[in-house]
C-alpha cells in the first residue's frame, strides 16, 4: 500500500470542502491501496485534519467521517438567532466589500468584546457557536491523545508572534491540544485573540505554513518513515481566468495569494528535494521521492466564493461545499487508481 500524507489547506468556512473530500478518501481506505500516515492542517484545515484523525485513532475510517459530519453540523447556524447574525455578518461584508457600508475595525483586545460574546450566549447562541474551545472539546477528548502518537502523524500549523517563526504542533511530540488548534486558527483581524501556549503567544498559521507540507519529507530520519506521495487539498484556487478591478475581487484576489504563498513554498521544497534524490545527492536510506498531488475545488464552486463567504456559517452553504469536496475526490481517487 502507499503510504499517503494529507494537508489541508486553510481557508475559513470553505474548508468544509475539505471535510467533503476527507470523507471519499477515508471510504476509499477500505480498498486498500493506500494507507493514511499522516495529516497536517491550518487554520479550518486544521479543525479538519484533528477531527480525521481523532476518528482515526479512536474507532477507525467510520468514526473519522461520523466525526467530521458531526462537528461540521454543530459548526453551522442552526438557531433562529444564530442564522439571523450569519446572514447580516454575510451581508455586512459584502457591502463592505463594494464600498457601500463602512468597515469597523476593532482590536479583539477591547473591553467590550467579552461582553458581546456574553450577550450572545444570552440571545440564544449556542455557546459551540460563540466559543471554538467549546466546540472542539465537544467532540474530541484531547486528554485522551495527550500522548506521543506517531502515525498516524498529525501537524498542525501556526506562527509565534513575537519571534515570527513557523511552528508545527506535532503529535510525535504530544502537542495536540484544543489550544494548540486554536491558534492555528487565531485571527486578529476577525476578532480572535492570540492563543497563548507556554507562555508563548501564537496567531494562524495562515501566516506561516498553509498547511505544513515540507515536515513530512525533511523530519523523519528514515526514508521508510516518510510518505510515498502527499496529497494536498486545496481551497484557494491559483489561477483566476482575469484581472481582479473591483474593491471586492482585489481583496479577496489579495487573500487567496496570502493563503496560496507559503503553499507553493512548501512544494518547491519537496520539489528540490525529489531532484536531489534523482541526481544521487542524497542518501537512499533517509531520503526517497515523494510525490506531491492536489485535490482542488472545482472552478465552478470557487467562481461563487468571496471572502464573505470565508465566514458563511450557514448550513446549506456548508453542505454544498462538502459535496464539491465529494465529487472532487472521487475523481480524484479514479485518476489516481487508473494511474496506478
Amino acid at each position: 500500500m502507499k503510504r499517503i500524507a494529507i494537508a489541508c489547506q486553510g481557508g475559513a468556512l470553505h474548508a468544509a470542502f475539505t471535510a467533503g473530500a476527507l470523507k471519499i478518501i477515508l471510504k476509499n481506505q477500505s480498498e486498500k491501496k493506500f494507507e493514511i500516515m499522516g495529516l497536517s492542517g491550518t487554520s479550518a484545515g486544521a479543525l479538519c485534519a484533528v477531527t480525521c484523525w481523532y476518528g482515526l485513532i479512536t474507532g477507525g475510517p467510520a468514526e473519522a467521517i461520523h466525526k467530521l459530519d458531526a462537528i461540521w453540523d454543530d459548526f453551522a447556524a442552526q438557531s433562529s438567532s444564530e442564522r439571523l447574525f450569519n446572514t447580516w455578518l454575510v451581508n455586512t461584508l459584502r457591502l463592505q466589500g463594494k464600498g457601500v457600508a463602512p468597515e469597523v475595525k476593532f482590536s479583539p483586545y477591547a473591553p467590550f468584546f467579552p461582553l458581546l460574546i456574553k450577550q450572545m450566549e444570552f440571545m440564544g447562541f449556542r455557546k459551540e457557536f460563540v466559543d471554538y474551545a467549546t466546540l472542539l472539546e465537544k467532540h474530541i477528548n484531547f486528554a485522551a491523545v495527550k500522548k506521543p502518537i506517531a502515525e498516524p502523524w498529525l501537524l498542525i500549523g501556526a506562527i509565534n508572534i513575537r519571534s515570527g517563526e513557523f511552528k508545527a504542533f506535532d503529535s510525535k511530540k504530544a502537542e495536540i491540544t484544543a489550544d494548540a488548534v486554536r491558534a492555528s486558527g487565531a485571527i486578529p483581524g476577525l476578532g480572535v485573540r492570540a492563543v497563548n501556549i507556554d507562555d508563548e503567544g501564537y496567531w494562524d498559521g495562515l501566516y506561516s505554513q498553509n498547511p505544513p507540507v515540507r515536515n513530512f519529507v525533511a523530519d523523519p530520519d528514515k526514508a521508510a518513515d516518510k510518505p510515498d506521495e502527499i496529497w494536498v487539498i486545496q481551497i484557494n484556487p491559483k489561477i483566476r481566468p482575469g484581472e481582479p478591478e473591483s474593491v471586492e475581487d482585489i481583496q479577496d484576489r489579495d487573500n487567496e495569494l496570502a493563503a496560496n504563498l507559503s503553499l507553493e513554498q512548501e512544494k518547491q521544497f519537496i520539489i528540490a528535494v525529489n531532484s536531489w534524490v534523482n541526481a544521487g545527492y542524497l542518501p537512499t536510506d533517509r531520503y526517497k521521492e515523494v510525490a506531491v498531488e492536489t485535490i482542488a475545488i472545482s472552478p465552478e464552486m470557487s467562481e461563487a466564493l468571496d471572502f464573505a463567504s470565508k465566514l458563511d456559517r450557514s448550513p446549506g452553504f456548508i453542505q454544498e461545499l462538502m459535496a464539491d469536496g465529494e465529487i472532487q475526490a472521487k475523481a480524484f481517487l479514479a485518476k489516481w487508481s487508473a494511474g496506478r
